[in-house]
């Protein structure tokens, strides 16, 4: 399916502005004492007893009650704007503590407290009526007991104010029947769950409990429905059997990306009196599908009513809308007795004890009404304890030091959060805070989860030191699903889902919400309006278990740490495009490309286009083999960046299935990571816990794939992606005061550069923020060619003539690096060439692409100065033009490195002084290694090797036909490899070389390879390698023996594999004949050669020569990677 979304923006750029309104604690009340977490569901009175506190590990009996202290914030979802008003901490809570004057807990005594429930309801002042919100994070509200040293804060009285010239008698009150039970975009995007689906049964009933429902007043019911159709269709309200109306819902179009779905909010409202059962409400709603295909679902239902003021059951909140026309308000409310109380919950942290009198059943008081109040009564004490309680370590948020790089992480991956926290310490001088998730719930959500609570986090720590804090890693998978109700769900750390929940397109998930830290910023509008600005760099590590965990760490370190990682990849970038459309995404590529190749000539680009590519029909589509092999050669090749233009999935890139799962997880790249930036859809949607998407299996491949991506979590459009991606690549190569940038750096930069509503949103960054890409780190500069300095002007190089090039390696400010001993590699290019796509869907293409190599090679470098000759091929372009000679260098101490290039030598015609040469080259076959043996067995995946040699050096410009390196399956034409670009001359010379090639998808059996090469003036030759091709499955060894045998002194046991490059395990057990062990020989072999060598010194077990004689052994070898294992017996024999 395509996924091509033509619509083009203009780029933005925001300016900040750094006002920060908002104050924080310096310390966390949670930095002492002793502390529980409580929760609860319900809004309403709650009882803490005896009991309740000593079963949860509380000494009870040795503690002064009357400094119990209740601490907690507010009930529903913390504000998103970062202006609103909200506490910062945790603030402590009034409470009522029957029993405490005698200094002592008593079983009989007990706490009284106020909790606010999850959901919040509030007063519309224009519609008169009461709204709730539900809370999408969590269903659970938090306070925290402590006993302090001092005493708690507990209820005061608020005596009943005088003058009221009202007597309220009714209140308003509210009800919401709302299941949140399924999202409606396939895989799952936005906040807003749906309940009951009208599919088969159209017709539901839902009731409500309205007892005192005053007689003669409105009764409004709120109707949110949802409809999914392509005609027209409707729901139908009523209550008690009276038709209310009916909520129409306009057709929708159905292409892929049209919305899925159009809601309607309906208020409709009835009389009380015309109900016939008025404390009984059953309210109907049935579906009118108006077709088979429709489909309708219900969000909700709420009631806002009037009931005589009085209380019912134990407890009831209550508020009067009537009371804000009085500046005091009389309020009589019946069915008490004596002992009855009243809280005034305005401020639900700080309840007050309103007096009342009581006269009879009816209790009345007056209270300042200028704002609405809220009142609970209650009677008794017989009130629920809350759901859960349990103990609380100390911590203490909001004393942190200024700190780089925060990275928060459930306790599950906390081990390698801090194993990564350390390495950016001592290898980046970063400094680094690793925070557990729930203690920024404790700090800034009161307990409950809520993302806000890691944004006003991130805040504090900006607000305090801006220029310090840079990098927030969020180290966990998030999901789409913050409650659970998907099996198996992955929401380790929660991720910003959009308002916006029905159109694939405008819905959208971001970590980007978490780096909204300016006062203005936070609320993001889903429009442009809502075009906020990141002040941090913000990453997320998608792992779900600690293994993945781990191998991630693992991969980020080796990365950055290993000497195995230097190399010439680094200097390389990958473009890679999709075809079709125009040829916009080709085109698009091919500017990027473009700009990096003139503004960064030190980086050699490479071209992928699909469209460049045969494409062969198959019953399923056209498929494009051959880029679907370059692809995955590339990543292996390594690169610094490869990047990615076009259509594309969850599960990969193109119709023509260019890129696939099965192929990420066969990467093996481990030492050449590259950074991906995948301008695709969906390719990185890392919120669906029911689905690993393609961009997080490049992330978690334990033995390769990429060090991270730049990627897309929904559909995505092709002008925006265009100004997302020049935005990245305008700073890439660009230091920031005076250092290459970190992944973090480029997010603010990209993200900020290329402002565009919530679309620009749906990159996001899969790595560590903190993570430096492998730049090299110093310059290197070519001083003389053919002994004339670079100065002068320089004499054309010409086909088969000899070039001789010194060079210096240099740091950035142009001083020689005396220090540097090490190797360069070399890549010597010839001209550009104009390549004409073959127009496969639509009209051609040309670009131009420096592919054709005429020397690649290694030079020694000493005291930071180097020099290396080699004889130009004779098939190059003779047309004179610009060549590039390309150079990485790194030093013998694994860690420095130095990138250079020079485009200004010309290349062309031939020299007049040729030495004849004749002698063709000589060429020697191996597979995995040099200890194979023709014959020898392989796996169904392996590294062809050809050793090349040459007075003259080899032939790898690609510009004569015929005259590649070559290699031919079992001598199919059909199935023939071009391996110019896997060829290398060996250290300090032009006349040796070798060829490594991975060959996949062997099958099973016997095969041979030939490869015919040629020299620089064109003689070739060939050679060819026999070998087996064995069960991957199966850990097959053969040619098992020892030498010499027999022997005095000391054997050696021998035996060739099918398992090169894995780690072994291989045991060696010499019998008596009778049968008793001798001796138990055991050795590991890592990335193992395909022949396994073993000495043995002829002692026994107790180091006693073995005496003269026949002996049995039983070789047995097994392989880690997947526990295969195989033995074989043979004899030896021990001379005197």
């Amino acid at each position: 399916m395509k996924y091509f979304l033509p619509l083009l923006f203009a780029c933005l750029f925001i300016a900040k502005t750094n006002t920060h309104a908002q104050s924080f604690a310096s310390q966390s009340v949670l930095a002492q004492g002793t502390w529980f977490k409580i929760g609860t569901t319900q809004k309403g009175i709650y009882k803490i007893d005896y009991n309740f506190l000593r079963d949860a590990g509380m000494d009870v009996d040795n503690i002064n009650p009357q400094n119990i202290q209740l601490y907690g914030n507010v009930g529903g979802m913390l504000p998103q704007a970062n202006n609103a008003t909200r506490v910062d901490d945790l603030q402590e809570n009034a409470i009522w503590v029957v029993g405490q004057e005698d200094g002592k807990f008593d079983s009989g005594d007990y706490i009284l407290f106020y909790a606010q429930g999850a959901v919040s309801w509030n007063y519309n002042a224009t519609q008169k009526r009461f709204e709730h919100t539900q809370n999408i994070y969590s269903d659970s509200v938090f306070s925290f007991i402590t006993v302090g040293t001092t005493a708690g804060k507990r209820i005061q009285v608020q005596s009943s104010v005088a003058g009221g010239t009202q007597t309220l008698s009714v209140f308003d009150d509210y009800q919401v029947y709302e299941k949140d039970e399924r999202v409606i975009l396939a895989q799952g995007s936005g906040r807003e769950w749906y309940g009951e689906l009208f599919d088969f049964d159209t017709n539901k009933s839902f009731s409500f409990n309205t007892p005192g429902l005053v007689t003669s007043t409105p009764v409004t019911i709120t109707s949110f429905v949802m409809g999914r159709s392509a005609l027209d269709t409707k729901f139908s309200v009523s209550v008690n059997g009276i038709a209310l109306g009916e909520q129409s819902i306009a057709a929708q179009p159905q292409g892929t990306y049209d919305i899925k779905g159009r809601d309607q909010i309906t208020d409709f409202t009835i009389n009380s009196q015309s109900l016939s059962s008025p404390e009984q409400l059953s309210i109907d709603l049935t579906y009118d599908k108006n077709n088979g295909n429709s489909v309708g679902y219900l969000n909700y239902l709420r009631l806002n009513y009037q009931r005589a003021l009085q209380l019912y059951d134990q407890q009831t909140t209550f508020r009067a809308i009537a009371s804000l026309d009085q500046a005091v308000t009389n309020f009589s409310v019946g069915n008490l007795t004596d002992g009855a109380i009243i809280w005034d919950i305005t401020d639900p942290l700080t309840p007050t004890l309103q007096q009342y009198q009581l006269n009879g059943t009816q209790g009345t008081f007056g209270a300042a009404t200028t704002a609405l109040k809220e009142f609970v009564v209650f009677q008794g004490s017989d009130f629920p304890l809350p759901e859960s309680i349990s103990a609380t370590t100390n911590q203490n948020l909001h004393a942190l030091n200024p700190t780089n790089l925060v990275i928060v992480t459930p306790d599950a991956f906390l081990s390698q959060a801090e194993r990564l926290a350390d390495f950016r310490r001592s290898n980046d001088g970063l400094t680094v805070s690793v925070v557990k998730i729930q203690q920024i719930y404790n700090e800034f959500s009161s307990g409950k989860q809520d993302i806000t609570a890691i944004r006003d986090f991130a805040r504090m720590l900006y607000t305090r030191s801006p220029q310090t804090f840079r990098y927030l890693l969020l180290f966990g998978d998030g999901s789409y699903d913050y409650k659970d109700r998907i099996e198996n769900n992955t929401n380790f750390v929660p991720i910003y889902e959009s308002r916006e929940s029905l159109h694939p397109i405008l819905s959208h998930s971001s970590d980007d919400y978490f780096g909204f830290l300016e006062d203005s910023e936070g609320q993001w509008v889903e429009n442009n309006q809502g075009d906020h600005t990141l002040e941090i760099g913000i990453g997320r590590l998608p792992v779900k278990t600690l293994e993945e965990a781990t191998n991630v760490v693992n991969k980020l370190i080796h990365y950055a740490n290993s000497t195995s990682t230097l190399g010439s990849w680094r200097n390389r970038v990958v473009f890679v495009a999709d075809d079709g459309d125009v040829n916009i995404h080709q085109l698009d590529a091919d500017v990027l490309a473009e700009r990096v190749k003139t503004n960064h000539q030190s980086f050699n680009v490479n071209k992928l286009f699909l469209d460049a590519f045969e494409q062969v029909p198959t019953p399923n589509g056209e498929l494009a083999p051959q880029l679907k092999a370059s692809l995955t050669q590339n990543v292996e090749r390594g690169a610094l960046i490869i990047n990615y233009t076009g259509h594309g999935g969850e599960i990969g890139w193109t119709e023509e299935k260019i890129l696939d799962i099965p192929q990420i997880n066969g990467w093996a790249n481990y030492d050449k990571l590259p950074l991906f930036v995948t301008a695709t859809c969906e390719f990185g949607r890392y919120d669906d816990p029911l689905r690993v998407s393609g961009a997080e299996y490049v992330l978690l491949n334990s033995k390769g794939g990429g060090i991270g991506l730049i990627t897309t979590t929904r559909p995505v459009y092709s002008s925006t992606n265009f100004v997302l991606s020049k935005a990245f690549y305008a700073d890439a190569f660009k230091p920031i005061n005076g250092e290459m940038p970190r992944l973090g750096d480029l997010m603010i930069i990209t993200k900020n550069n290329s402002l565009n509503g919530a679309i620009n949103r749906n990159f996001a960054l899969l790595g560590d923020p903190s993570l430096r890409l492998a730049y090299p780190q110093h310059q290197v500069m070519v001083t003389k060619i053919n002994s004339k300095d670079t100065t002068q002007p320089q004499d054309t190089v010409n086909a088969l003539g000899q070039v001789t090039i010194e060079g210096e390696i240099r740091n950035l400010q142009g001083s020689l690096l005396e220090s540097f001993d090490g190797t360069l590699d070399i890549t010597v290019f010839d001209k550009e060439q104009t390549i004409s796509t073959l127009g496969n869907e639509g009209s051609r293409m040309q670009f131009n692409e420096r592919n054709s190599k005429i020397y690649v090679g290694k030079a020694s470098v000493k005291a930071g100065k180097f020099t290396f000759t080699f004889i130009v091929p004779k098939d190059i372009n003779y047309q004179f033009g610009n060549g590039k000679w390309s150079f990485y260098a790194q030093a013998s101490d694994g860690k420095t490195d130095a990138q250079g290039a020079k485009t200004d030598l010309i290349i062309g015609g031939t020299n007049p002084n040729v030495v004849k040469d004749e002698t063709p080259p000589t060429i020697t076959l191996f597979m995995n290694d040099e200890t194979f043996k023709n014959g020898g067995q392989v796996q169904s995946s392996a590294t062809l090797i050809a050793k090349l040699s040459d007075e003259s050096g080899i032939n790898i410009a690609q510009t004569g036909v015929g005259h590649e390196i070559a290699a031919t399956l079992n001598g199919d034409k059909e199935n023939q490899w071009i391996l110019n670009d896997f060829y290398t001359a060996e250290l300090d010379t032009y006349q040796q070389g070798t060829v490594r090639y991975p060959v996949r998808d062997l099958t099973k059996g016997k095969h041979k390879i030939t490869v015919k090469a040629w020299d620089t003036h064109n003689n070739s030759n060939e050679a060819t390698i026999d070998f087996i091709v064995t069960d991957d499955a199966v850990l097959a060894i053969s040619e098992v023996m020892n030498y010499p045998n027999p022997f005095r002194s000391s054997t050696t046991f021998k035996f060739d594999h099918n398992r090169a490059g894995e780690t072994l395990q291989v045991t060696v057990q010499i019998y008596h004949r009778n049968g008793k062990l001798l001796k138990t020989l055991q050795y590991t072999t890592n990335n193992a050669l395909s022949r396994f060598e073993g000495v043995w010194d002829g002692l026994d077990q107790q180091g006693n020569k073995i005496a003269q004689g026949i002996y049995l052994y039983k070789i047995t070898a097994r392989s880690t990677t997947d526990g295969a294992e195989r033995f074989a017996t043979r004899r030896l024999v021990v001379l005197d």
